[in-house]
């Protein structure tokens, strides 16, 4: 890992550190709404991005932060409303059970709660709390953290804007947990089926597994579950193994789900887990972590995004948000 890299996540454990980034972020975003995406840009291209005229997948999915009706990216970003998107959509079924929702850590109890459970935020990336056995966890100390994460408006950084309007709460789901096929090659994790849609059919699959601290195997495939390993880009976060990952038997199920949810989107990854057999829901990813793929691919996903017909905000959404 880099220095950089290595003094970036010593500061980001920093609460009061990660508030006051947001706070002049906030203030940045009025004045020079291209300046964070400059920079975050620049980290994994080397280059500025072209957002007034945008091509790859990248720059075009900036170019709607900045200026696209974002009321449903909004909904669907936000990990407990999302569910009724997807009950709307027909796939409670899919979904992991809800144990609880609370407004605030205040108000949090693990009382009602099971041995096993998973504790998020509605509103970030990472803010959540596997739990194995209850009887072993600090309640105190979880409050804690859990109102620490409430409080640092997400969003700001990397202008992942869609996230400044939701409004913010605790959930709990249950835990889900590998089977025999996960265990054998992901022993460290769930395994990822991140599937890439755009304007309602799936490109592609993005496998993420065995993750442990700072990094994650990486694999990619096209919904024939060919792989795409020259489409990949890899850096030290990433690691390929060469084994093929096993061909989920749900392939065609995930490929419909995914393809159903993401319709009213120009553009959308949809996550999920595969347990049994059986499809998962993870969550809806509007603005996609980026450095996964090759800047050929990323420009060929882009060139399939027509701008012109993106429902506009009434006012950029860097003037409103927060």
């Amino acid at each position: 890992m880099s220095m950089y890299l290595k003094i970036a996540n010593l500061l980001n454990k920093s609460h009061f550190y990660r508030v006051m980034v947001a706070a002049y972020k906030k203030k940045q975003l009025r004045k020079y709404p291209h300046k964070e995406i400059e920079r975050i840009y620049n980290l994994a291209f080397n280059k500025k991005p072209d957002i007034d005229n945008p091509t790859n997948l990248i720059e075009k999915i900036y170019w709607m932060e900045l200026y696209a009706d974002l009321t449903l990216w909004t909904k669907c970003a936000d990990k407990y409303l999302v569910r009724d998107y997807v009950k709307d959509c027909g796939y409670e079924s899919y979904l992991p059970k809800l144990l609880g929702k609370w407004d605030s850590a205040d108000v949090f109890s693990i009382k009602d709660l099971p041995e096993k459970f998973i504790i998020k935020t509605n509103n970030g990336c990472g803010t959540c709390i596997p739990v194995k056995n209850k009887s072993l966890i600090d309640e105190n100390e979880i409050r804690k953290q859990l109102k620490t994460w409430l409080e640092i408006p997400y969003g700001y950084s990397n202008t992942q804007l869609h996230y400044l309007n939701i409004p913010r709460c605790i959930i709990a789901e249950e835990l889900l947990e590998n089977d025999d096929q996960g265990n054998g090659f992901s022993p460290n994790s769930l395994v990822d089926y991140k599937v890439w849609c755009i304007n309602g059919k799936a490109e592609c699959i993005l496998v993420v597994y065995d993750r442990r601290q700072g990094l994650y195997c990486l694999d990619l495939y096209d919904v024939n579950w060919n792989r795409m390993k020259e489409q990949l880009y890899f850096n030290n976060h990433y690691e390929f193994r060469e084994p093929l990952v096993p061909k989920p038997d749900c392939l065609s199920d995930l490929i419909c789900i995914a393809e159903n949810l993401s319709k009213p989107f120009p553009e959308v990854r949809v996550d999920f887990y595969i347990l049994n057999n059986r499809p998962y829901f993870g969550e809806l990813t509007l603005s996609t972590g980026y450095g996964y793929f090759t800047e050929e691919y990323y420009k060929y996903l882009g060139e399939k995004i027509d701008l012109t017909k993106i429902r506009k905000a009434d006012t950029p959404n860097y003037l409103t948000v927060g």
